[in-house]
């Protein structure tokens, strides 16, 4: 039940402005890792914590660009369809 809330909560982030949306989504992914990678290969989940990590890590200049928005809708994309897939 707990990873299906924070699934829903992952999906009201969207709304979120995008470095907000982006920290918020890397430290829910942070914190349920464990719940993850019993749902998700542990690689592919590796591969969606270190997107969104990245994002995060970014420099405040680059939060409005059309490259770091097109990397998070991309990385969100892929997140989408993964938490798609346990629900």
């Amino acid at each position: 039940m707990r990873l299906l809330q924070i699934i829903d909560e992952i999906k009201t982030l969207k709304t979120q402005p995008t470095h907000k949306s982006t920290m918020d989504i890397c430290r829910l992914l942070d914190n349920n890792k464990r719940l993850f990678i019993e749902k998700i290969d542990s690689d592919n989940f590796n591969h969606l914590y270190t997107n969104f990590e990245k994002l995060s890590q970014a420099s405040a200049k680059d939060y409005n660009t059309p490259g770091y928005i097109r990397d998070y809708e991309q990385a969100h994309s892929i997140l989408s369809f993964y938490v798609d897939r346990i629900i």
